[in-house]
């Protein structure tokens, strides 16, 4: 597939999440219950819905849409539903990793490429399964340009911070915010459960604001102050490299961790509510059967459809970064595919493409010395 094949499919998958997620969900009622509860302050069943956190209208009046879209998702109401959208959010949270990677790479590149943050604000607000597939789209068109020689990320202080951002910006809030999963839906209040969506909502700037601070803090603390050589500057560069490995190493491990549970608890549950094709497979515009409330179907239907394509596009964009590498190899695409189609299905999408990511990183490092491209 040819460079100009692969953005058209991107920008296809984009259009087309476009129509499944939003045009099914305003076809069956979806957005208008969402602003009802946002209108009225209620959720299903008469329960209370916050809408002032942070006394700006225009800022909570959105935060609360969020909050109540994915309020049943993350409550125990549905334990199909629960472990469902851990499996999502495994995959989902690893692409911060991904995007500010690319970021994070020293030659000059598309303006867009450098700001992952806001791919990640679109995602949050209209859907992954719309903002990736752009960036895959941008991406595709920088790293396939001719004069395009794609360099390994070189500060190593920006390199070092990364895991933690992650780790602190991305993951650790998505635990906190699913813990009903395995604590129960009784762990704690409809209002703190609110209160922690609302502050989790806009993890795309903690992750951001979270990097720039330990970059800082990395740089003050393993600064060297004396004057740069060649040795330095390749000692530098294999640093950066291993801390950027190590980055993918834990954005693999989250994702596989969190697809391995959920399966685990799939296979050995006997409750209907925990069946693979109810949780997974959208059914047109009227959502996973069972569902009581179009505030707990419609908003599962758009995040089925949504990780469907999340996972595909995002397959795909590794598919396509490894596999000039490996044709080199003389390992034909169709094999690559089909160790890449296994891996989604054993330990999930995320973590599929997460150690794509990893192999091409060190194939990066592989090719000539550090200080060549600084």
């Amino acid at each position: 597939m040819d460079s100009q094949k692969s953005v058209l499919y991107f920008y296809s998958l984009s259009a087309f999440a476009v129509i499944a997620l939003w045009g099914v969900s305003l076809w069956n009622g979806t957005v208008e219950a969402l602003i009802r509860a946002v209108w009225h302050g209620e959720l299903e069943r008469e329960l209370p819905l916050m809408t002032d956190y942070t006394g700006v209208p225009l800022i909570d009046y959105p935060i609360a849409i969020l909050v109540a879209f994915f309020f049943y998702g993350t409550n125990g109401y549905d334990e199909g539903y629960q472990l469902f959208l851990l499996d999502a959010y495994s995959t989902l949270q690893s692409a911060f990793v991904w995007l500010y990677v690319e970021a994070l790479r020293p030659q000059s590149k598309p303006k867009w490429i450098s700001r992952p943050v806001v791919f990640g604000l679109l995602w949050q607000c209209f859907g992954a399964a719309i903002s990736l597939p752009l960036y895959y789209a941008n991406h595709i068109c920088w790293v396939s340009q001719p004069k395009a020689d794609i360099a390994r990320v070189a500060d190593p202080h920006r390199a070092m911070a990364l895991p933690f951002s992650f780790l602190f910006g991305a993951v650790v809030p998505a635990l906190i915010g699913m813990a009903p999963s395995w604590l129960g839906p009784y762990s704690r209040s409809s209002a703190t459960h609110q209160v922690i969506l609302a502050a989790w909502q806009p993890d795309p700037i903690w992750v951001s604001w979270i990097l720039l601070a330990s970059t800082k803090i990395m740089a003050t603390l393993f600064s060297d102050r004396k004057p740069r050589t060649k040795a330095s500057r390749d000692a530098e560069g294999r640093k950066a490299s291993q801390w950027i490995c190590a980055s993918y190493v834990l954005a693999a491990l989250s994702s596989a961790m969190g697809h391995l549970y959920v399966m685990g608890r799939i296979i050995t549950s006997r409750s209907q509510a925990v069946d693979i094709v109810r949780m997974y497979v959208p059914f047109h515009s009227t959502g996973p059967s069972g569902a009581n409330g179009i505030l707990v179907r419609g908003p599962w239907l758009f995040l089925q459809y949504d990780f469907i394509i999340i996972s595909l596009s995002s397959l795909s964009w590794a598919f396509l970064l490894l596999g000039p590498i490996y044709q080199k190899r003389q390992i034909s695409a169709t094999a690559l595919a089909l160790v890449m189609i296994t891996g989604s299905v054993v330990i999930g999408p995320g973590a599929t493409v997460s150690i794509a990511l990893l192999l091409r990183e060190r194939h990066l490092a592989n090719r000539g010395s550090f200080s060549r491209q600084l």
